[in-house]
Formats: structure tokens, C-alpha cells, sequence
């Protein structure tokens, strides 16, 4: 008997789901929105301030809504949030957003306009949502979304939404897995840290550039991405066609690496930009690309500034190069 195409096409297809988390693990601190019991919290900002301000490891789950305010988490402890969702691994079943507004214009530095702020290590993030709501128009300038600090950070299936610096990868070892990240300007940047990025969805909202390194000397930071699929958002402005780039040097060191990028996102032909006209910062950047395929990369006339790597040099910007090779002890395997 001869089975129709589509199911041929689903025998050779693995469906990789993860469980659903739809309870608080025990011991966790519980953020419901108009919760009235007096155990739980009914937002995110006032959950996080109420943790102990010690080593002690501590869990948050939060109920699905939309959780206004600016989340500071500075605590010398680990600490775990989780959304809940019906599917551990999809981000598209999100349901616990954590929103805020805010810009440089009205705060003091890029870090404070942050929805989510991270100052302290080993925070893990699970199916969450952070906004920065400001940032949603093009002339709207920065808004992080996410201001990370951290070593020992992970974001699993989580979802960071702006426009202009959506993403502030700053400084300590990071980890960002199947994810979700929309922006448009700089909006995966930071000066020292050291950042890897796997199985994401990279969404560009309109013109500009993924990637702002702003590595100031030859040391050991810089930013890997192995396995990400670029994308135009959803809505994105009619700009984002041949006016995005992988990625401009903040910094003259810059260094930034993609592997195994499915490229969907309409890019400018030369894929990497310099900073300005008046200050290149080109002299010592490391860009570099190995295994770039999709329509975003059709007729590339890449600069002299940039870097295709062979097989083997690619094979040495791995997760371990990049965050440490003690990394089993603190990334949650499951998601890579």
C-alpha cells in the first residue's frame, strides 16, 4: 500500500515537545496575577524583592498574564524563574510576561532602562516574555529589554521583544537556547560579554544591525551563534528589505560568530556593516561566518573585514570556547 506524500514527508520529521509545566514545583515562590492569597504574589516586581538576599537557591513560577514593572534581580543566591506553559520547549506557548517602558531618554544608562535586569550569577530564565514596550517604533532610540550582567545565565524558550538595543549581552558567560529575540537597531550588543546562541529565532523588526560588539581589546569575549534561523518579524517595517546586517563593530575588537545560520531576513548584499563613516572601527573586528545559507545571503558581497571560516576553524567557536568548559555543570542540556 502507498502512503501519501505527507505522511513520508512526517516518517522522516522528529517532533521534539516538551512537557508542560502548569504547577509550581514545591517550594516555589508563586506569582499569580490578582491572586488574593496571601502565599503567593500578585506581581513579578514585588515576588523578586521578597527573596531571602543569601546563597540559597530559589524558584519562581509564574501564572499566566502580563506583569508590569521593572524586575531588578541582584540577589547572591541562584535563582530559577519559570513560566508556566504547556509546552517546556515551544516559546510560542508563552503565557507569563513580564512588560515595562522605559528609554535612555528618561533614565540614567542603557542598563536602567531595562525590563528585566540581571546583577547577580547563576539566573535562569524558562519560558518567559520580557518587553520592553517602549521600544516598538523606529524612532524610539534604546530600550532593553533585557540587561544581563550575569555569569552562568540561561534563557530557555523565553522571548525578548524591542526595537533599539532589545538585548544587552554585557558581561559574564551567558547562554541563550531556543529563543526567541526581536529588534532591529543593535539589538543584540554589549562590551565584555561572553554570549552563545543556539536553536533561537532572530527577528528583525526593520533596519539596522543584529549584532553591536563592543569588545575594546583582543581578549577572550565575544559572541557565537550556531544553529539560529534569521527572520523579518512579523510586522516588521517595509525597511527591514536590504537595509539589515548581521552585524557593526561598537568597538574596534569586535567579534562576533555565526555557524549554521538559516539566513530568512532580507540582508543588505554586504552582510556586515561598519559602525559610521566617520569612525569604521574595522581595524581589528573579527566577523565571521561558516555555513550561511537561506535567501538572506543570496548574492553576498561580503567586506574585506569580515570572515568565511573553513570547517575546522569553525569547529573551535563552540559552547564550551565560548562560556567555559564547565558549562555541563550550569546549562540545562536539554535545550541544546
Amino acid at each position: 500500500m502507498l502512503l501519501p506524500l505527507f505522511y513520508l514527508i512526517l516518517a522522516g520529521v522528529q517532533f521534539v515537545h516538551g512537557a508542560s509545566r502548569t504547577t509550581p514545583p514545591a517550594g516555589a515562590v508563586v506569582v499569580k496575577a490578582g491572586t488574593t492569597t496571601s502565599e503567593e504574589f500578585a506581581d513579578v516586581v514585588t515576588a523578586v524583592n521578597a527573596l531571602p538576599n543569601d546563597d540559597s537557591t530559589q524558584t519562581i513560577f509564574i501564572f499566566p498574564g502580563t506583569y508590569e514593572g521593572q524586575v531588578n534581580i541582584s540577589r547572591p543566591g541562584p535563582t530559577k524563574i519559570l513560566g508556566y506553559t504547556t509546552d517546556t520547549m515551544d516559546f510560542n506557548q508563552n503565557v507569563a510576561v513580564l512588560a515595562h517602558s522605559a528609554s535612555l531618554a528618561t533614565s540614567t544608562s542603557d542598563d536602567t532602562t531595562g525590563t528585566l535586569r540581571i546583577h547577580s550569577n547563576n539566573v535562569a530564565l524558562y519560558n518567559i516574555d520580557v518587553r520592553n514596550d517602549f521600544g516598538v517604533a523606529e524612532t524610539n532610540g534604546q530600550a532593553i529589554a533585557l540587561s544581563n550582567y550575569g555569569s552562568n545565565f540561561g534563557a530557555y524558550a523565553s522571548r525578548f521583544f524591542s526595537y533599539q538595543d532589545t538585548l544587552l549581552a554585557e558581561q559574564g558567560t551567558q547562554v541563550y537556547l531556543k529563543s526567541y529575540i526581536e529588534g532591529a537597531v543593535d539589538f543584540i550588543f554589549g562590551q565584555k560579554g561572553q554570549a552563545f546562541f543556539q536553536g533561537n529565532t532572530i527577528a528583525s523588526k526593520g533596519a539596522g544591525c543584529v549584532t553591536a560588539s563592543g569588545r575594546s581589546t583582543n581578549d577572550s569575549t565575544m559572541y557565537v551563534f550556531d544553529q539560529n534561523t534569521l527572520v523579518a518579524a512579523p510586522d516588521a517595517f517595509s525597511n527591514v528589505t536590504d537595509k539589515t546586517f548581521l552585524g557593526r563593530p561598537w568597538e574596534d575588537f569586535a567579534k562576533v560568530i555565526f555557524k549554521n545560520t538559516v539566513i530568512n531576513t532580507p540582508l543588505n548584499n554586504t552582510i556586515w556593516s561598519i559602525w559610521n563613516v566617520d569612525e569604521p572601527n574595522t581595524d581589528h573586528v573579527f566577523f565571521a561566518e561558516f555555513n550561511s545559507t537561506g535567501p538572506g545571503v543570496a548574492g553576498a558581497m561580503r567586506p574585506p573585514f569580515s570572515t568565511l571560516l573553513t570547517s575546522e576553524e569553525a569547529a573551535a567557536y563552540n559552547i564550551a570556547s565560548t562560556v567555559g568548559s564547565d558549562y555541563t555543570s550550569w546549562v540545562d542540556a536539554s535545550y541544546l
